[in-house]
């Protein structure tokens, strides 16, 4: 879901192609993979990736708000 998210695709329905949550999952891995080379913690990387996923619900709301 995170991966389908972050790569575009909307909760609400409607098109998408299959590189959305493609570059969206590998957005995700190299984060998490950053995360875990700089020595995060676990929780870190969990909820920097929550911050992700809310933000880009937010973006999607925002785009469907002004599209009409």
């Amino acid at each position: 879901i995170t991966a389908v998210v972050i790569g575009g695709i909307s909760l609400f329905g409607g098109r998408g192609s299959i590189l959305g949550p493609l570059f969206g999952a590998l957005i995700v891995g190299v984060f998490t993979l950053g995360l875990r080379i700089a020595g995060a913690d676990t929780q870190w990387t969990y909820l920097l990736i929550g911050i992700l996923i809310i933000g880009a619900v937010a973006v999607d709301q925002w785009i469907r708000k002004v599209s009409g």
